[in-house]
């Protein structure tokens, strides 16, 4: 892997981790709900998930799963079916916004981070990044695990950076979104978005 090929994974890497998705949604309410400082585990789960996906796929067996018939369907729909749940959840719940540290237990680090590597590790979007830059950049005349890992730590080490971002801006909205009126109408708003998300994930396959 030459350079230049790490420049332009880098840089198509950014471009896909600001945009708007599941991870940075899911970042954004529990930054505002608790506050950045307690949405680590969050960002370490979707880091750990991401790292999770990249290993699979340099290892072959998204190849395999993508090739054959049936699996990569089953596994996409499950995806999407923990996705609607989490839009389901964001819409008929009643979780306000923490501001009392002696609350912060309401949702442990614990359950931030399994929500979190489940949405990385079954977000198809994911999946199909690595599958369609990892043959573009990676020399396949040299080791690839090498080459992998220095796709995967930057990809995550970005992530991280980027959501580490959303959960600041978050932070300093707290004060306005502790009404409970525009915290409710954020999370219907967040609901809808994913719904839409899942649809159109679905739509694709």
């Amino acid at each position: 892997m030459t350079l230049s090929m790490w420049i332009y994974f880098t840089a198509v890497s950014v471009v896909n981790i600001i945009t708007p998705g599941p991870a940075n949604l899911n970042t954004v309410q529990r930054a505002l709900q608790l506050g950045a400082a307690r949405v680590f585990p969050t960002i370490l789960g979707n880091t750990v998930g991401l790292a999770i996906g990249g290993c699979f796929c340099a290892s072959g067996a998204a190849a395999v799963l993508l090739t054959t018939d049936g699996y990569f369907a089953l596994w996409s729909y499950l995806g999407i079916a923990y996705l609607v749940w989490l839009a389901v959840k964001l819409l008929l719940s009643r979780e306000s916004i923490v501001l009392d540290r002696q609350s912060f237990e309401v949702v442990s680090a614990k359950s931030l981070f399994i929500e979190a590597i489940v949405l990385a590790v079954s977000n198809p979007k994911a999946l199909l990044f690595y599958i369609a830059l990892f043959p573009q950049v990676l020399n396949f005349d040299k080791p690839i695990w090498p080459q992998a890992s220095i796709l995967i730590v930057t990809y995550c080490l970005l992530s991280i950076l980027s959501l580490s971002s959303y959960a600041g801006l978050a932070d300093r909205m707290r004060i306005y979104f502790a009404d409970p009126i525009r915290y409710t109408r954020f999370r219907q708003l967040s609901g809808t978005i994913l719904l839409v998300f899942c649809i159109t994930l679905a739509l694709e396959l």
